[in-house]
């Protein structure tokens, strides 16, 4: 049986907060699992909410501070991350990849087809998506599904870098305000 998510946002999907509007179908085949949401989770949806008040109404996606910070090490220029940020917006569930039309995403940005032809490009040289081309059931190709699982992995080693260099850096700063001779072994 599948449990469609017509009228649910992308961000109730998973949380079952904020107020339900019209959201695209998507092809979750389970039900969204109710968990039950910690003080810190309320916390975090009441900040969200003073800070942009009822545009989340529509939906919000969760854009890793990690992409936005690592951005040099990632290659990429504005139109490139503002394709990412489309494609991201448009994945609804872990285990379904987006896969919207480069019509609709030229759309979306307001530049040409081309321009986001380029700028998927530039992104599978980068390693930080795979096109996948999708047939209908007449055998005709459809939009490409982009699988996103190559930027989760290079966020992730970006973010083991930031964490190991902050450790760096709190072990140096304590080093550097101890007296030399009373420094303790091991530390």
């Amino acid at each position: 049986m599948s449990y469609p998510t017509r009228g649910r946002t992308r961000a109730n999907l998973y949380s079952g907060r904020l107020t339900d509007h019209i959201a695209p179908m998507t092809d979750t085949a389970t039900p969204p699992a109710e968990t039950a949401e910690t003080p810190k989770e309320r916390e975090s949806e009441k900040t969200l909410r003073i800070k942009w008040r009822t545009s989340l109404d529509m939906g919000w996606t969760v854009i890793p501070s990690a992409l936005l910070k690592g951005l040099p090490r990632l290659h990429i220029g504005a139109t490139d991350l503002a394709t990412l940020i489309c494609l991201i917006d448009y994945w609804w569930a872990p285990e379904s990849q987006p896969w919207p039309s480069k019509r609709a995403l030229a759309e979306r940005l307001g530049v040409s087809q081309k321009t986001i032809q380029r700028s998927l490009k530039r992104l599978q040289d980068e390693k930080l998506i795979v096109s996948e081309a999708r047939r209908s059931a007449s055998g005709g190709q459809t939009s490409n599904r982009y699988d996103l699982t190559p930027l989760v992995k290079r966020l992730e080693a970006i973010v083991a870098d930031m964490k190991q260099a902050a450790l760096d850096a709190e072990a140096a700063k304590r080093a550097a305000t101890r007296p030399s001779g009373n420094r303790r072994k091991g530390i």
